[in-house]
């Protein structure tokens, strides 16, 4: 059993203490800092602390640290519970610029400890349908890819690309499976944005918006073989000497939409990377790129949608 200490409120994706019960890792002590912040259900024995140096700073016997807050403060917390040699499991962005992230990689590296960010839509079956398509490579040589992610209601705090952003930047990622070169962006009063992404022999498209009159998550990407979109549970095919199809499955992904059970595939995978059975760093994925399409996103749209080299 790894006991963990739980930092921050309810977190995108249904991230909270409820994430670890049942599992081989326990919920110990927390800490759930900001005085307006929402406060989760905490197992009854778990040790509350006031704040999160006290809590670091205590005599505990922990194993890692679950870290769900704001984007702000997120670095925060992951790079002295780093130091203090406990694995990090955290909700995105795990920071804010490439000096951060770096820092934060180097931390991990020098106690040999895990990185994990949490992305729990790469376990939905509509996900995985297309992630598998594009590995028997029936799109052939990748050279477009667009992810569209629409919510209602307004903005939250930072916008669109705040509420979106990560998770469209990296299925973009996925998708096209090759390191972005540069990007150019434009944000509308942060209910909308708009970036194209430079790949080498490829371009990307993200559009984000707030205020739809429905939650929408669409992603297509295509080929010198074909073209491949998902459209909620729909995955539809158009390969070269295949008759068109689509394939209805049986969840819809839609932004921030998470079921228990793809989050419980996050924590064991979390689980796995500590053991060792799963491969040392799988648990940051595309996040390097993510970082950097982030915040380069908002420097392109502050000098006239220039394209920024990444």
């Amino acid at each position: 059993m790894l006991k963990g200490a739980f930092i921050g409120g309810p977190g995108a994706f249904g991230f909270s203490p409820s994430s670890f019960a049942g599992g081989d890792l326990k919920i110990t002590a927390f800490a759930a800092p900001g005085a307006r912040r929402e406060r989760p259900a905490f197992p009854r024995e778990a040790q509350e602390y006031p704040a999160i140096k006290s809590l670091l700073a205590a005599e505990l016997q922990l194993d890692f640290a679950a870290i769900s807050l704001p984007p702000g403060e997120t670095f925060g917390a992951m790079l002295p519970a780093l130091e203090r040699g406990l694995h990090v499991i955290s909700s995105s962005p795990p920071c804010l610029s490439s000096t951060e992230f770096e820092a934060l990689r180097g931390a991990a590296e020098k106690t040999g400890k895990v990185i994990f960010i949490v992305q729990p839509w790469e376990h939905a079956a509509p996900w995985l349908a297309l992630s598998k398509a594009l590995t028997r490579g029936l799109a052939g040589e990748i050279n477009y890819a667009e992810v569209q992610a629409l919510l209602p209601g307004p903005a939250p705090e930072g916008g669109a690309i705040a509420a979106l952003g990560w998770q469209a930047a990296s299925m973009l990622l996925a998708m096209v499976r090759r390191p972005p070169s540069a990007i150019e962006a434009r944000l509308d009063s942060g209910a909308a944005a708009a970036c194209h992404v430079h790949f080498g022999g490829a371009d990307g498209f993200l559009h984000l918006a707030c205020g739809a009159h429905a939650p929408r998550l669409r992603a297509a990407v295509a080929g010198d073989k074909g073209r491949i979109e998902l459209d909620g549970n729909l995955l539809r095919l158009d390969i070269k000497d295949m008759a068109p199809e689509t394939v209805e499955l049986r969840h819809e992904l839609a932004p921030g939409a998470c079921l228990p059970e793809w989050l419980a595939a996050e924590v064991s995978d979390f689980k796995k990377e500590i053991e060792g059975s799963r491969e040392r760093g799988s648990g940051l994925r595309n996040s390097r790129y993510c970082v950097k399409l982030l915040r380069n996103a908002s420097y392109s749209a502050s000098v006239k949608s220039a394209a920024i080299p990444l």
